[in-house]
């Protein structure tokens, strides 16, 4: 949690200092702003907003509140169905599942433990880094590295001025601020154990446990649902709709998500049936941030007015009745 403050205020700080203040775009009604243009395609492309001081806090507000809205639209009403169904069949064999994995990290050497670097060298902000294959498959998911996504996009955008990574940038820490606040509330209401520790085939649940006793034992009640790949799914989503033109972003994501999902099962740290609903609110954050930063515009680019040069052709008379053809151009 104080890593989560701690970074969460470094994000914060750096938009606060080079973050642009204009609340909105003002565009002419024949015109757009080409600097603000994103083309996907010959008949699409999106228009992005200029980022706001501390914008990025408000609008994790504004997800925090309207995601249960989100996922109760009309149509949402199907996904809703497969993530209470995939999520009851999953805890149903969450025991099998977990052991099967684990049998199966035995079997190709893949240890069950995190073997992790503290950069701070202090117990109190743990800023912790993996130093071999398992546990770098397990911070797949862990907040340091969406932060580091996150830091990249804004450096990024800070040397040249991209409005579209400046969004994505601040799209993920609106993000992670949203996506960290209800996965939290759904861990301190459900109070389900961990793997790792569990004392009952497919773990205890022990709903609105003592907030003390929580915050003694974390892996006592923490595994539903899964921070790790809410924050993963969120991420994917947000850079995926953002860059629609590079193809291979959603195959990456998932496949590292996937290994992610498994490596959590193989060190104890979750049960699959923590997933479904982890995801789903990912996935939900994601695409409200992404559609707050930008507009559709879908219209050929060649109506966009861009400066253009005019030129004029006309005969001209000439001293001592002489006559010939000039040109003029207009920039």
């Amino acid at each position: 949690m104080k890593r989560l403050i701690f970074f969460t205020g470094v994000v914060g700080l750096t938009f606060s200092v080079f973050g642009q203040t204009k609340d909105s775009l003002k565009y002419q009604s024949d015109s757009i702003d080409i600097r603000y243009l994103y083309k996907i395609n010959d008949t699409l492309s999106y228009r992005y907003y200029p980022t706001r001081r501390f914008g990025f806090v408000s609008n994790a507000f504004k997800d925090f509140y309207l995601l249960p809205t989100e996922l109760v639209k009309k149509e949402n009403f199907k996904g809703l169905g497969i993530i209470a169904a995939s999520t009851a069949i999953l805890i149903y064999y969450d025991q099998e599942l977990v052991d099967a994995a684990q049998r199966f990290g035995r079997y190709i050497n893949l240890s069950g433990e995190n073997n992790v670097y503290n950069l701070t060298g202090t117990k109190d902000l743990r800023i912790n880094v993996p130093t071999d294959l398992s546990s770098g498959l397990y911070y797949i998911g862990d907040g340091i590295t969406e932060m580091g996504v996150c830091a990249g996009f804004y450096i990024y955008s800070s040397f040249t001025d991209d409005k579209r990574a400046a969004q994505t940038a601040a799209q993920l820490a609106e993000g992670m601020l949203a996506v960290g606040a209800w996965i939290q509330i759904l861990k301190h209401l459900t109070g389900h154990e961990s793997p790792q520790c569990a004392t009952v085939s497919g773990g205890r649940w022990r709903f609105f446990p003592n907030p003390v006793d929580y915050q003694n034992n974390v892996p006592k009640y923490d595994a539903y649902p899964s921070g790790h790949l809410a924050t993963a799914m969120m991420t994917a989503t947000v850079v995926s709709m953002n860059y629609p033109e590079y193809k291979f972003i959603k195959p990456l994501c998932y496949t590292l998500m996937g290994l992610c999902g498994y490596q959590m099962m193989n060190n104890g740290v979750h049960w699959a049936g923590d997933y479904p609903l982890g995801i789903a609110i990912g996935y939900a954050v994601g695409r409200m941030a992404v559609n707050r930063g930008r507009e559709e515009v879908k219209q050929p680019l060649t109506s966009i007015r861009e400066p253009k040069a005019s030129f004029q052709l006309h005969p001209v008379y000439m001293p001592e009745g002489a006559t010939g053809l000039a040109l003029q151009v207009k920039f």
